[in-house]
């Protein structure tokens, strides 16, 4: 049996902090094809059936725009799609999940998607489906504690999957969700090993093993900076189980479509290093454009014309890139060549100016962004 593990799709996630509109759209988008492109993973691998853990929306309302584009993209899934809600999309009272609009469009759109929103085995062919849905965005209980105490009659051979939405003990996703201590907290060790096979996890972002046969796929789309080097998102997880109490076998997939990138503390030491920025930029993006984020800090000293130089190549990645997150901590220095133009201009009233601001670069921060605005207009002037 091979099944696909997924969770934390988040489709409708506003990205508020990028502004511009029309990138943010098309940030939403590549979600929803992050999704569709799932059907040649399950072609390719024979998998059986697709389960998603929790936030399937980033909302617990989404438009009706969003309910469609979800519907519409499991649908081209073909195989059954069993999925929980999670915190941002919980199955409360008035929940997406019961409203007729949705109920409609899964029904014309994605007959194959079945939301499960109790807490009672759901037998399938070759498995048994433990869900663990929330019922709430916070559940100071947690939501796998019904599993402590299984009905009797589940069939001996099936193999047994856990799907549940939370922090597990020993492991929080707080630095990557809303979440506060001790809330949606999934207790892990009050389980029997001998109870499942496999449990299937959402809420953090990341990809990671948390125990044997315990694993949270992280979101299939990466939807921010990701935040150390053990945390691996754009993934999903194809898992095979021979049968039941035989260990599965689990391997992360790659399906991120966007680029979210981190260059952090870059030296500019000279003028010449800003080619060398550049070549690892363009190796980095490869000359796509809306396909990629980007947090970039520099520091470092650079001259009136090397700072021009960065300027035009932010200039360029602000236009081709979604998002530039950009920090700079930069000390301008003249050099001799660019005062002595300046100071030495057959303007008169330019180079006194020049002068008096030359000289007043040791103790007047100020001085070296005067001289570059001055710099700067009169190379608007010549052109």
């Amino acid at each position: 049996m091979r099944f696909l593990h997924t969770a934390d799709w988040q489709i409708g996630k506003p990205f508020q902090s990028i502004a511009d509109p029309g990138k943010r759209e098309s940030l939403r988008q590549k979600r929803i094809e992050t999704i569709r492109g799932l059907k040649s993973l399950i072609d390719e691998r024979q998998l059986q059936f697709v389960v998603v853990c929790g936030d399937l929306f980033d909302s617990f309302t989404p438009d009706k725009a969003t309910v469609s584009a979800l519907c519409s993209a499991v649908g081209t899934l073909e195989v059954p799609v069993y999925a929980i809600p999670g915190n941002h999309d919980h199955g409360g009272p008035g929940c997406i999940w019961q409203q007729a609009f949705f109920l409609r469009e899964q029904e014309q759109l994605a007959p194959n998607l079945k939301v499960l929103l109790e807490a009672e085995p759901v037998l399938l062919e070759d498995a048994v489906l433990l869900p663990c849905p929330l019922l709430r965005r916070h559940e100071s209980s947690d939501p796998t504690a019904w599993l402590r105490n299984l009905p009797e009659g589940l069939p001996e051979g099936k193999s047994r999957i856990v799907m549940a939405h939370g922090s597990t003990q020993g492991f929080s996703s707080s630095g990557d969700s809303d979440e506060t201590a001790g809330i949606n907290q999934i207790d892990l060790g009050q389980l029997p090993a001998a109870a499942y096979d496999y449990c299937a996890l959402g809420d953090w972002h990341g990809c990671k093993e948390i125990a044997a046969a315990t694993w949270y796929s992280g979101t299939p789309e990466q939807d921010r900076f990701a935040k150390g080097d053990s945390n691996q998102p754009g993934k999903v997880l194809v898992v095979e189980i021979q049968g039941r109490g035989q260990a599965p076998s689990v391997q992360s997939v790659a399906t991120g479509r966007v680029g979210w990138h981190v260059l952090e503390d870059w030296a500019l030491h000279k003028d010449a290093d800003l080619q060398t920025l550049s070549s690892e930029l363009d190796a980095l993006f490869a000359r796509r454009t809306g396909e990629d984020l980007c947090k970039l800090s520099v520091q470092g000293t650079l001259s009136l014309a090397g700072q021009q130089q960065l300027d035009e190549l932010i200039e360029s990645l602000r236009a081709r890139l979604i998002d530039l997150r950009l920090e700079q901590n930069l000390q301008l220095e003249p050099s001799a060549e660019e005062l002595a133009a300046l100071t030495q201009r057959q303007d008169p009233l330019i180079a006194r100016v020049a002068q008096e601001l030359s000289e007043s670069l040791d103790s007047e921060e100020l001085a070296r962004e005067a001289l570059r605005e001055l710099q700067l207009e009169i190379g608007k002037v010549s052109a």
